[in-house]
């Protein structure tokens, strides 16, 4: 659900000749990036087609919106047995609700429905609504035991905060297994590079069309959550996708968050749990985890405010 517009550039000087092979397709809603670099052309060229094809697997089966998925049966069903991908991906749903206090909660779905996030018809619920809604959500009423998945009450399924992120994790495990040296990952703003490449990649301003700042990445992932990326405007009044789970309404305030993690499911996870949770709770949060780091934009008298927390690269 969440995803940013990076611009990136990439540098780097190479000890041996290697074959790049760039692919973009559509996939989680928007577009999925491959670019590996190999020893040959072949290994390249098969390391990407892999990848694209277990992400795109991937995105089958944790969609919210294709009715064979197993989000969408789950969700219908009530309790089913599902795939170990599934599996571990509702798992680490779980954990990042435990980790961030509820501010990342994988029970929104009825609440992105209603502000019409999922179609497109926007609107804004009134507070007996969303009072009704929120009561449905939490993701300690989501039951995992074994390979079997049980939805409480009227709890809903929705893995599109993570997803991308958890897929651009299994495509590079992919990436490297086929051979690749090194490689970039991009699902929609949820990126991840490995290899012994530096990657320069840049952060969007949240409100204007430049790069704030350039990171620069080795075997680590990165994951932008903000305001600017999906929204609507009511009376002056801007309602983006990013919703905070206990109120059941749209972040204010916030402009964007992005993290820097080992994995792409925890950039993703803790990118959106900081929009939900401000910038106060959420730095402290993350200044607690020396794996990661971040950067916060959020307004404050009219201004935008940029703070950090952890080591940016």
């Amino acid at each position: 659900m969440h995803r940013l517009f990076f611009f990136f550039l990439v540098v780097a000087a190479c000890r041996r000749p290697l074959v790049e092979v760039d692919r973009t397709v559509p996939a989680f809603g928007s577009y999925l990036r491959v670019r590996v670099l190999g020893e040959t052309r072949p290994v390249a060229e098969s390391a990407a087609a892999e990848a694209l094809r277990e992400m795109h697997r991937l995105d089958s089966l944790w969609s919210s919106f294709s009715d064979g998925s197993e989000v969408v049966r789950l969700n219908r069903q009530r309790r089913l047995r599902v795939s170990a991908e599934t599996r571990e991906l509702v798992a680490a749903g779980i954990s990042a609700g435990e980790k961030t206090g509820g501010a990342f909660d994988i029970t929104i779905q009825p609440l992105a429905a209603a502000w019409g996030f999922h179609d497109g018809r926007h609107r804004v619920p009134d507070s007996s609504e969303l009072a009704r809604l929120t009561r449905g959500v939490g993701f300690r009423r989501v039951g995992l035991k074994g390979d079997t998945v049980e939805l409480g009450d009227s709890a809903m399924l929705d893995l599109g905060g993570i997803a991308a992120g958890a897929a651009v994790d299994r495509g590079v495990e992919v990436l490297k297994a086929a051979g690749a040296k090194q490689g970039l990952i991009d699902a929609g703003g949820d990126i991840r590079v490995f290899g012994d490449r530096t990657w320069r990649i840049g952060v969007q301003d949240p409100r204007g069309e430049g790069v704030v700042r350039v990171l620069r990445l080795r075997e680590k992932a990165v994951s932008t959550s903000g305001d600017y990326q999906k929204f609507f405007m009511r009376e002056g009044v801007r309602y983006c996708h990013v919703l905070n789970p206990r109120t059941g309404c749209p972040v204010q305030g916030v402009a964007s968050v992005t993290v820097i993690a080992a994995t792409s499911v925890a950039a993703d996870a803790f990118s959106t749990a900081v929009m939900a949770m401000g910038p106060d709770s959420g730095l402290t949060l993350l200044s607690a985890d020396t794996s990661l780091a971040a950067i916060v934009a959020y307004e404050l008298n009219g201004r935008l405010v940029w703070r950090e927390a952890g080591r940016i690269p």
